[in-house]
């Protein structure tokens, strides 16, 4: 999962503290893990932008509003990380098919 997603430990635990606690607010999950609430937020911008947690929102009872964090299942996850290994594999194939053509 770090190498699909070039994620580092610190972003995978944030991952992992998702599927354990979502759905949970940014401050909420710094407060876990003892960050900043800014350090996480990026990170929780990268689960994002990667696929593999989302955002929702939610409404205030006097009105406004405000974000919760979730990571996706982790059944989706394997199949999502099943996938990026067989494209890999057919990329290698592909490059090992041409080896020396290039040279």
């Amino acid at each position: 999962m770090k190498c699909a997603y070039n994620l580092n430990e610190f972003e995978l635990e944030i991952y992992k503290r998702l599927s354990e606690f979502g759905p949970v607010r940014a401050d909420d999950l710094a407060r876990i893990v003892g960050k900043e609430r800014s350090t996480v937020y990026r990170i929780l911008q990268k689960l994002m932008s990667c696929g593999i947690s989302y955002r929702e929102t939610r409404s205030l009872g006097r009105g406004g509003y405000y974000h919760v964090y979730n990571a996706i299942d982790r059944s989706e996850l394997r199949k999502r990380l099943e996938q990026c290994v067989e494209n890999w594999h057919e990329k290698m194939n592909l490059a090992l098919s041409k080896f020396g053509e290039d040279f």
